[in-house]
């Protein structure tokens, strides 16, 4: 929306409106708001305040993906990485055939990436990288 005192308070109205007729209530600890570069820090307060949300950025997660994707987007999806490697750490030592450790380290191995590649386009070297822990494990 434009950051302007009409559209933030419509947008107001609409949350109040909501919270008052579904019996939820908005979270302001867990909310952000994400402004443009242009835009000037008397408005930036000015809708923090109207609002009541005073964090101004999205730098963590939002259903286990980044909230914001910026210029080194490598570095937003080596936890892909990282939970392949957790969840497959013990599966070495566990009593499995070769093949029923190929096959389950596979399986799990394949799903973790797969919700993060159906929203964001998956830089390279994280594939390699999770290419290279199957083959690895």
């Amino acid at each position: 929306m434009k950051a302007d005192k009409k559209n933030v308070e419509c947008l107001a109205d609409i949350l109040s409106i909501y919270c008052a007729n579904s019996g939820q209530k908005i979270s302001e600890a867990k909310s952000s708001n994400y402004f443009s570069r242009n835009i000037e820090v008397e408005v930036k307060a000015e809708v923090c305040q109207v609002l009541n949300i005073m964090i101004e950025s999205l730098t963590g997660k939002y259903l286990g993906l980044p909230a914001l994707v910026g210029t080194y987007q490598t570095d937003c999806f080596c936890h892909l990485i990282d939970r392949v490697v957790n969840q497959i750490s013990g599966w070495k030592e566990k009593t499995l055939s070769l093949g029923g450790k190929g096959t389950l380290i596979k399986s799990i191995a394949q799903v973790v990436p797969v919700y993060a590649m159906m929203v964001f386009r998956i830089p390279k070297t994280i594939c390699k990288g999770l290419t290279s822990v199957l083959v690895g494990g």
